[in-house]
C-alpha cells in the first residue's frame, strides 16, 4: 500500500519541502487526558523526491520505506524479526532535553553532580518557575509495519510513550529481540512486550535505573542497544555519567564520563565493559566477537575516532575537560591520537588508555557490521557508520573494514558508500538489505523524518537476503537441533548466533560439543563455543562443568582464533581448574591468544601468573597497545585480593614497560603502593605514576607525589601534577614548594604562570581542579606565610618575562609587598616596556600604595599609549568619583576607540545625576546618528546599566527605528569595536559556542563547515554577522547546495560551482559536473545550512561583536600544528 502524493502538485512546494524548510503544523497544549500530538509536518511526496539528491552505491538502488507523518525526527530504529520497525522519536530536543552550553550559569552544579536525583534538584534551584517546560514534550518508539509487503510502510502506532520526566534524556537506542523490546532513555535501561499484538506495549520494566547523572551535552545519551555474542545485551552511554546500584546491591559509579555495559537477558549482572568515552552512540560486533564504535571528538580540534572497545578499557576521556578551553590532558596529552602516530603523541600519550584504531568521521552516530548476506563479497568484514554533520550534503554512511594489527586492529577500505543524506541510524534488515534514518534537517528535529533502504540490483543478492528474512520469520523455537547445528555455518551472522542462543537455551550441551569435535568452519566453531559461554555462565550446575570442560579442551586448539576464544570464556566464567593452562598461553606467539589470557588470568584472581604477565609486559615493550591494557588489567585482578606487595616488588626487579604496566594496574586498582614507581628511574614511568595519583585521586599517595622533586627537563603533565598536589594539600610546607617552581628560571614560563596563579588562588581555591577540571571542593584557608615565601624571591621573579612579570606583579600586590613599590615605578615610567605589563604594574601601585601612586597614576592620562591612559583613569574615577564626569567627557570626545568604550563602561555604572547627562547626551548623538560605529553598542549597554528614565526613554526611541522586518537591524552595533583576542578566545575555546565543532583555522577545527582561515579577506563584515544570525541566508561557497526543476521536468540536485546570468554550474553527488542555462530553469530551491539556526542566543552583542572581529582579522591562511588547543 502506498501514500499517494499528487503528482500535479507545485513543484515549487515540493522542491521547498525536499530542501527541508519546515511544514510542521502549529504545536498545542494538550491536557494531561487528552493523546500527546507532537508537531509532525504533514504527508508530501518530498521523501521520495528526495532520493535524486543521494550519492547511491554502483548496483544499487534507494527506495523510500516510510516518511512523515508515520515517523518524526528518528534517533534510532530497530528490526524485529517479523520486518517491523521501532523508531526511537525524539521531540524534546532543548525542550526538556538539556545541554550545558545552553545554560553555564549551572555548569558548577552539573559538575558536582553524583546522582540523577542531584540533577533533578539543579533543575529545580533553578528553574523552580518552569518545571512545565520539562515535561510538555515526550520522546516515544514507534512501530512501523508493512502489512502488505510492498516495501512501504502503511500502518504506524505508538508502541510505548510518556518518556517526558523532568529528569528523562533522549530515547535513543532500541532493540527487538523474540518479542522483548529494549529501549535506553536516561535515566532507564526498559524493557517492553506486547502481549495482545495491538501495536503498544502492554509490559513495561525498568531493569536499571540511574544513568545520566550530568547534563553534558545533548546527545549524550543511552544507545548502542545490541546482541553480544554470549547472549548478553550491550548497550552504551555518552559521557553524562552514572550512579548505578544494581540488584544485587552493586555500585557501578562513574559520574563523569561515558562507557558500555552489558547485562543478562533480564537485566541482571549488569556489568561496566569498558569506560572514558565520550558519546558512543552505536556498538558493533563483527564476526570474532569484538566489539567497536565510533566515537565523537569534543570540538576543539581534536578528531572523532574508531575505537576498539577491550573489556575494561579507558578510552581517557571526562567530561569535565570540555570546560577547558584546551579540553586539559585530552588534548595536552594527546589521548585522541592513534598510538604512536607521530613522535609527539608517543612522548606524551597516556599508558593507562587505550588509544583510538584511526581518526575517522566527524559525526559517528549509527553504526552496523554487515551480517554476511545481502551484498557482494567485498563488502564482507565491512562495517558501516553513520556520519551526522548537520547538513545533507555534507553527511552519509562511510564503509570501512579492520586488519588485524598485534592484538588489536588497523582500519582498510575506507569510503563514502552513501552519501548527501542526514543520516541518524544504518542497520540490515534480516532481509540484507540496508536500512538507515534521514533526519532532513538541523540538529533539534523539524518533525520530519524518513526510512530509506538501499537495494541490490543483483537478484541472486535479493534472493539470499528473503531466504535469511524467511528463516527469521518462521523463528528458532521450533526448529529441529539438527537444523539449528546447520546453521552454525549459515553465512549470515545473525542466523548463527540464534542458533547458538536457543541451543544453549535448550542446555543441548553435547550438540554444541560435537561441533567443536568434527570436521566444522572454524565460524561454526566460535558460535559453539559461544553457545557453550552461554552455558558455563550458570555456574556450579553439571551443565555448566561440562561446557566449561569442552571449552578448556580448545586451549591446545592448532587453531589459534579457537584457543583465544576459549581463554576470553573461562576468564569471564570463572573457572580456575583452568588458570594454569591459561597463564601457560602468555608465552603464546600470537598476540590476540595473550591478550584473552592476559585478561582471564586477572578474571580468575591468579596471582601466580604476575612473573608470566611482567615477562610479557617485558617482551611486549609497549609496542601494542592493546596487549599492555590485558597485560596491565590481568595483573589488577592477579594482584586484587592480597598481591599488590608481590606485584609491586616482582615490578621493581623487571623492565621499564613491565613497571609501566604495573603502574596501569595499581591505578585500576586505586592502590596507594602506586606511589613507589614516584622514584623509578625511568621517566614514562614516573610521570604515569603521577598521574595515577593525582588524577585517580589516590588521596592517600598525594603528600608522596607533592614531595617529588621535578627538574625541568621533565615532562609538564608531570610537574604539574606536582604543583597542583602541593595546591591541594596547602600547607606553609607546600605553599613553598610551588613558590619554589615559580621561581625556576628554567622552567617553561607556562608552568611558571600555573605555580604563580596557584598562589594567588592559595587562600580561596577554585572548585574545579587546575589539571583536569574535575570538581574538588577545598577549604578556604589562612595563608599568613604566603608573603615572607614569597619575598625572597620576588627580584628574580621580576625579571621574568612579560605575561609572568604580569603575574608576580598581581601576586605581590594581592600579599601587599610594599618592597616592590620603586620597581612597580621603574616599570610604569618606562616608555620601552609593553604597555600591558606597564598597566599591570599600574594597578599594583594603586593597590599597594594609593596615596603615594596618586600622582604617577594622574601623570599617566597624558601617556602616549590609550591602554594606559584608560587605566589611569578608572584607578582615578574609583579613587576620586568627582573627577569622573569631565575625565569621561574628555575622553569620549577626544580618545581613542578604545577610550571611548571604557568611558561607555564606566558611565553605565556612574548613577550620578551629572553621569547621567552625559550619558544622555551621548544617547542623543547616537540618534542624530553622529556616533562612530564601534561606539554604539557600547553606549546602548551603558544606558541599559545606568537606567536612568530619560536615558531609557532615549534608547527605546532608537531601537524602536529599526527595521523589524530585518533581523540583522537588531545587530548592526556589532559589525565593528570588538576585540580580536577575546574572539579568538570564544571561536577556539567556548563549549557553548563550539564553533571548532564544524569550521577550522590553519589546520585546527572540524571539516564539517567552511575553512575559515580566509574568511575576513573574502567577505566584508556584514556578511559576517549575517552568516552568524541568519546562516541560511548565504552559505558558503562549496556548501551551498541547490534543487533546480528544469522546464523539461527534470530535477538536478547539487553544490553550486558556478553561477552567471547566463548559466547554473553544479558539483552532483558522484562528482560530476552539470552546466544549466538559466533560461532552461524552471524553479529552484535553496538547502539549508548546516550551522545551528540558533547560534547567536549562545552569545552576548559583545561576544558577536568580539568574533565578527576576529573573524574579519583572518586574512591569509598559515601553517599550524594539528589539534592543539589555544
Amino acid at each position: 500500500m502506498r501514500f499517494e502524493s499528487d503528482a500535479t502538485a507545485n513543484k515549487l512546494f515540493l522542491l521547498l519541502a525536499i530542501c527541508v524548510i519546515s511544514l510542521a503544523v502549529p504545536g498545542q497544549v494538550h491536557a494531561e487526558d487528552e493523546p500527546y500530538e507532537p508537531n509532525i509536518a504533514p504527508a508530501s511526496g518530498e521523501g521520495e523526491q528526495a532520493i535524486g539528491s543521494f550519492r547511491a552505491p554502483e548496483g544499487f538502488d534507494i527506495r523510500l520505506v516510510a516518511a512523515e507523518p508515520n515517523l518524526a525526527n528518528p534517533v534510532a530504529f530497530g528490526i524485529d524479526e517479523q520486518g517491523r520497525f521501532y523508531v526511537c522519536e525524539t521531540f524534546r530536543q532543548g525542550v526538556g532535553v538539556e545541554d550545558n552550553r545552553k545554560h553555564m550559569y549551572w555548569l558548577n552544579d552539573d559538575l558536582s553532580a553524583q546522582s540523577v536525583e542531584d540533577r533533578r534538584q539543579c533543575i529545580i534551584k533553578h528553574h523552580k518557575e518552569d518545571l512545565a517546560r520539562y515535561t510538555r514534550e515526550q520522546d516515544r518508539i514507534r512501530l512501523l509495519t508493512d502489512t502488505d509487503g510492498d516495501g512501504l510502510i502503511d500502518k504506524s502506532t505508538v508502541f510505548a510513550d510518556g518518556f517526558n520526566d523532568v529528569v528523562d534524556g533522549t530515547g535513543a537506542g532500541v532493540l527487538a529481540l523474540d518479542g522483548d523490546v529494549y529501549y535506553t532513555c536516561i535515566p532507564k535501561l526498559w524493557k517492553f512486550r506486547d502481549d495482545n499484538g495491538d501495536g503498544r506495549a502492554d509490559e513495561r520494566e525498568v531493569l536499571q535505573d540511574g544513568f545520566g547523572v550530568r547534563f553534558a551535552f545533548r546527545g549524550h545519551d543511552m544507545h548502542g542497544l545490541t546482541l553480544g555474542p554470549d547472549g548478553r545485551i550491550y548497550f552504551s552511554i555518552g559521557d553524562r555519567g552514572y550512579n548505578l546500584l544494581t540488584a544485587d546491591g552493586r555500585t557501578i559509579k562513574r559520574p563523569g564520563t561515558g562507557a558500555v555495559f552489558r547485562c543478562e537477558r533480564d537485566g541482571s549482572n549488569l556489568e561496566e565493559f569498558a569506560y572514558g568515552l565520550r558519546n558512543p552512540q552505536e556498538l558493533a560486533f563483527d564476526d570474532y566477537g569484538n566489539l567497536f564504535t565510533g566515537d565523537n571528538n569534543s570540538d576543539s580540534g581534536d578528531k572523532a575516532r574508531w575505537v576498539y572497545i577491550c573489556e575494561g578499557s579507558d578510552s581517557g576521556w571526562r567530561m569535565y575537560y570540555q570546560y577547558l578551553n584546551d579540553r586539559g590532558p585530552w588534548n595536552r596529552e594527546r589521548m585522541w591520537y592513534p598510538y604512536r602516530s607521530d613522535d609527539e603523541t608517543t612522548a606524551k600519550q597516556p599508558a593507562f588508555i587505550v588509544p583510538p584504531i584511526i581518526n575517522i568521521s566527524d559525526g559517528p552516530s549509527g553504526l552496523v557490521a554487515y551480517y554476511g548476506v545481502g551484498l557482494p563479497e567485498r563488502y564482507d568484514g565491512h562495517f558501516f557508520l553513520a556520519d551526522f554533520r548537520g547538513q545533507a550534503g555534507r553527511s552519509g554512511i562511510r564503509s570501512f573494514a579492520n586488519k588485524a594489527k598485534g592484538a588489536g586492529f588497523e582500519l582498510v577500505d575506507s569510503q563514502e558508500y552513501l552519501w548527501q543524506t542526514l543520516v541518524t541510524d544504518v542497520d540490515f534488515g534480516y532481509d540484507g538489505q540496508l536500512y538507515f534514518t534521514d533526519w532532513v534537517n538541523s540538529w533539534e528535529g523539524v518533525g520530519k523524518g524518513r526510512i530509506y533502504r538501499s537495494v541490490p540490483q543483483d537478484e541472486t543478492l535479493l534472493k539470499a537476503g528473503a531466504e535469511v528474512a524467511a528463516i527469521f520469520a518462521e523463528g528458532f523455537k521450533e526448529r529441529s537441533n539438527e537444523q539449528l547445528v546447520e546453521f552454525l555455518s549459515h553465512d549470515d551472522r545473525r542466523v548463527r548466533q540464534r542458533s547458538q542462543i536457543e541451543l544453549a537455551d535448550r542446555g543441548e550441551t553435547d550438540r554444541l560439543i560435537a561441533v567443536l569435535n568434527r570436521d566444522a568452519e572454524q565460524l561454526a566453531k566460535v558460535h559453539a563455543l559461544w553457545g557453550l559461554w552461554q552455558i558455563g555462565r550458570q555456574s556450579g550446575t553439571p551443565a555448566a562443568d561440562k561446557a566449561l570442560q569442552a571449552v578448556a579442551e580448545q586451549l591446545s586448539s592448532r587453531d589459534d582464533e579457537l584457543v583465544a576464544q576459549a581463554c576470553n570464556i573461562l576468564g569471564d566464567c570463572g573457572d580456575s581448574s583452568a588458570a594454569v593452562e591459561v597463564a601457560g598461553l602468555l608465552q603464546h606467539d600470537e598476540p590476540r591468544v595473550q591478550y584473552f589470557a592476559a585478561l582471564a588470568v586477572g578474571k580468575l584472581g591468579f596471582a601466580a601468573a604476575i612473573p608470566e604477565l611482567l615477562t610479557l609486559a617485558s617482551k611486549n615493550n609497549n609496542e601494542d597497545p592493546w596487549l599492555r591494557h590485558a597485560i596491565a588489567t590481568g595483573l589488577a585482578g592477579a594482584a586484587k585480593v592480597d598481591s599488590v606487595d608481590q606485584l609491586v616488588e616482582a615490578a621493581q626487579k623487571s623492565s621499564p614497560a613491565a613497571r609501566l604496566a604495573t603502574v596501569v594496574a595499581l591505578r585500576q586498582l586505586e592502590s596507594p603502593e602506586v606511589a613507589a614507581f614516584l622514584r623509578d628511574g625511568d621517566p614514562a614511568v614516573i610521570v604515569e605514576t603521577a598521574r595515577a595519583i593525582h588524577d585517580a585521586r589516590i588521596q592517600s599517595a598525594y603528600p608522596q607525589l607533592a614531595a617529588l622533586p621535578v627538574r625541568a627537563d621533565q615532562s609538564e603533565a608531570l610537574i604539574r601534577r606536582v604543583m597542583h598536589a602541593n595546591f591541594v594539600l596547602g600547607s606553609e610546607e607546600h605553599a613553598k614548594r610551588v613558590v619554589e617552581l615559580a621561581a625556576m628560571t628554567n622552567l617553561d614560563d607556562k608552568l611558571r604562570t600555573e605555580a604563580v596563579e596557584e598562589l594567588l588562588a592559595w587562600e580561596t581555591p577554585p572548585v574545579l581542579d587546575r589539571v583536569t577540571n574535575q570538581y574538588r571542593e577545598l577549604p578556604t584557608r589562612k595563608a599568613e606565610f604566603l608573603r615572607a615565601l614569597v619575598q625572597p624571591y620576588l627580584g628574580g621573579l621580576m625579571n621574568s618575562p612579560q605575561k609572568l612579570q604580569g603575574k608576580v606583579i598581581e601576586l605581590a600586590a594581592d600579599l601587599g609587598i610594599d618592597d616592590i613599590q620603586p620597581e612597580l615605578k621603574r616599570i610604569v615610567t618606562n616608555t620601552e616596556k609593553p604597555v600591558e605589563l606597564r598597566i599591570s604594574a599600574l594597578r599594583a601601585l594603586d593597590a599597594i600604595a594609593p596615596q603615594e601612586s596618586a600622582e604617577i597614576v594622574k601623570a599617566q592620562l597624558e601617556a602616549s599609549e590609550a591602554g594606559l591612559r584608560a587605566t589611569a583613569r578608572e584607578l582615578l574615577i574609583r579613587r576620586q568619583p568627582e573627577l569622573a564626569v569631565e575625565l569621561l567627557k574628555l575622553a569620549l570626545a577626544d580618545g581613542t576607540l578604545s577610550e571611548q568604550q571604557q568611558a561607555a563602561r564606566l558611565l553605565g555604572e556612574l548613577k550620578s545625576e551629572p553621569a547621567r547627562e552625559l550619558l544622555l547626551a551621548w544617547i542623543q548623538k547616537l540618534l542624530d546618528g553622529e556616533v562612530p560605529a564601534g561606539l554604539q553598542l557600547d553606549l546602548m549597554l551603558a544606558a541599559e546599566q545606568n537606567g536612568g528614565d530619560k536615558i531609557k526613554e532615549a534608547l527605546a526611541v532608537y531601537t524602536a527605528r529599526r527595521d523589524a522586518t530585518n533581523p540583522l537591524a537588531a545587530y548592526e552595533e556589532c559589525l565593528e569595536g570588538g576585540d580580536v583576542g577575546k574572539g579568538a578566545e570564544i571561536f577556539f575555546g567556548r563549549a557553548d559556542a563550539s564553533c571548532l565543532r564544524c569550521h577550522a583555522v590553519n589546520g585546527q577545527g572540524g571539516g564539517v563547515g567552511p575553512d575559515l582561515s580566509e574568511v575576513g579577506k573574502k567577505y566584508d563584515r556584514q556578511y559576517l554577522l549575517e552568516s552568524l544570525l541568519v546562516p541560511d541566508a548565504k552559505i558558503a561557497k562549496g556548501f551551498e547546495t541547490v534543487l533546480v526543476v528544469t522546464i523539461e521536468g527534470k530535477i538536478i540536485s547539487g553544490i553550486i560551482r558556478e553561477e552567471t546570468d547566463e548559466q547554473l554550474t553544479l558539483v552532483q553527488p558522484l562528482g560530476d559536473i552539470v552546466t544549466i542555462a538559466q533560461d532552461d530553469i524552471d524553479d529552484r530551491a535553496p538547502g539549508k545550512s548546516g550551522m545551528p539556526a540558533d547560534f547567536a542566543k549562545q552569545l552576548s552583542k559583545t561576544e558577536i561583536r568580539d568574533l565578527i572581529e576576529y573573524l574579519k582579522s583572518l586574512q591569509e591562511k598559515q601553517d599550524s600544528g594539528h589539534g592543539e588547543g589555544v
